[in-house]
C-alpha cells in the first residue's frame, strides 16, 4: 500500500502559493520532505516530485501553517 502524497501543484494550492514558490523553497531546502520518482515507467507529464501527506502535516504543525484546503 502506498502512502498518500501531494504533488507540487497540490501543495501550492493547499498553501495558497504558486507552484514556482514551492519549487523555489524546495531548491533552498525549505519545506516538507519529498521524494522524486524515476522517469522510467511513467507517462510524460506525470508529476515526479511527491510530498508524503504525513510529512506535509508534520511540517504544517511544526511551522504553524494553516492550510487553505
Amino acid at each position: 500500500m502506498t502512502e498518500p502524497y501531494l504533488t507540487t501543484d497540490q501543495l501550492a494550492a493547499r498553501w495558497g502559493l504558486q507552484p514556482a514558490a514551492i519549487k523555489n523553497q524546495r531548491a533552498r531546502g525549505i519545506g516538507p520532505s519529498y521524494y522524486t520518482i524515476p522517469r522510467i515507467g511513467f507517462p510524460a507529464g506525470t508529476p515526479r516530485v511527491r510530498y508524503p501527506l504525513t510529512q506535509v502535516l508534520a511540517f504544517e504543525e511544526s511551522n504553524s501553517i494553516t492550510p487553505l484546503t
